[in-house]
């Protein structure tokens, strides 16, 4: 199934360079459904199956042609082609037995919960482990929680060497998965360069090797949702601010990537919705750790500088404390502005200078 599933997306792409070099147009994704619908049958893949890999061709296109992509779709491999989908029909469930229409056959798999609700798609996925899951995506309604204070707020600054700074003066300290187990994937990376390729030596350590790195993942993706849980559990409105990955990650490499705070933040977005949170995103340019509260803008503030003193006023700032402070009032003038025009500084360092004016 999955190498007709690789063979759907390899010939549609194949029409699509084909049509733009002779004609200078795109096929809409319609229109490729309906050439496969009448010319194109497969043996074991599903027809909405076939329908699904099309649609995810053309999103991938739909990114590239919005500069979302750096590059087109390519060509892939049976290899590295990883999952295709049932949608209404060709499949069904009994329990932890997956049924397959087109070939007849009886998948048992391990349930790791009950589903409620009406299945509405299936995806099954394969691993680089060369593990299958399937995915039972339902109409229930996700379930909510509640939260301990109700109308507690609180700003969030993203760090390299402390995961996080809250407002509060909390830290979290960065973990560092990677890096604690860098020694053993690098040795898991020398056996697997080292052996023939094609190889059965090759594959196991290939699949030592993807052991490991999933095993950081695992341990990553676990400390994140438990963070996120905990911060819903405690704050009605949580006020981040959004990094430019993309450079950090040229500057500082791996530890970025370690730190994966893309991936945070969008699971607790997730989480928020179920705790009824806001998450509210404050813009990069606004100068949260370079910023007094007098007004005053330190633009000579390096990495370097951890605590910095105000010369207008003279007060002493923990660089992370008082961003994520800043963070937050901003973060709350922004939700109280209503969508009014807002200053490039900030409504606090107005406030503060009239305030010592008429003292």
């Amino acid at each position: 199934m999955l190498s007709e599933a690789c063979f759907v997306w390899n010939h549609a792409l194949a029409l699509q360079k084909r049509y733009y070099r002779l004609y200078g147009k795109y096929v809409s994704c319609a229109a490729m459904q309906r050439h496969f619908a009448k010319r194109i049958k497969r043996t074991y893949l599903h027809s909405q199956s076939a329908q699904e890999v099309l649609q995810r061709l053309d999103a991938a296109y739909a990114r590239f042609f919005k500069h979302l992509a750096k590059r087109p779709p390519k060509f892939k491999r049976t290899a590295d082609f990883a999952s295709f989908c049932y949608k209404q029909g060709g499949f069904s469930l009994c329990g932890n037995v997956f049924h397959v229409n087109s070939c007849k056959k009886d998948y048992k798999f391990s349930l790791s919960r009950p589903y409620d609700g009406k299945v509405k798609q299936v995806r099954v996925k394969r691993s680089h482990l060369n593990e299958w899951y399937i995915y039972v995506i339902t109409d229930a309604s996700p379930k909510s929680y509640a939260k301990t204070h109700d109308g507690a707020s609180i700003g969030i600054d993203f760090g390299l060497k402390t995961y996080l700074t809250l407002s509060n003066g909390e830290k979290v300290n960065n973990p560092q998965f990677l890096k604690k187990d860098l020694r053993r994937i690098r040795k898991a990376s020398e056996k697997h360069s080292r052996c023939i390729s094609g190889s059965n030596h090759k594959e196991q350590a290939r699949l030592s090797l993807c052991r490991l790195y999933e095993s950081v993942a695992n341990k990553r993706n676990d400390f994140q949702w438990k963070l996120a849980h905990e911060l819903c559990k405690r704050y009605d409105s949580i006020f981040i601010e959004v990094l430019c990955l993309s450079g950090m990650s040229r500057l500082w490499g791996c530890k970025m990537n370690d730190l994966a705070h893309a991936q945070f933040v969008s699971i607790l977005e997730q989480v928020a919705t179920k705790y009824g949170c806001t998450v509210h995103k404050i813009d990069k340019w606004f100068p949260s750790s370079k910023l007094c509260d007098c007004g005053y803008k330190n633009d000579n503030l390096s990495l370097n500088d951890r605590s910095w003193v105000c010369p207008h006023c003279g007060q002493v700032h923990d660089r992370d404390v008082h961003a994520a402070e800043m963070i937050l009032r901003r973060g709350i003038y922004e939700l109280t502005s209503n969508g009014k025009t807002i200053e490039p500084l900030g409504f606090e360092a107005v406030a503060f200078e009239s305030r010592i004016s008429l003292l």
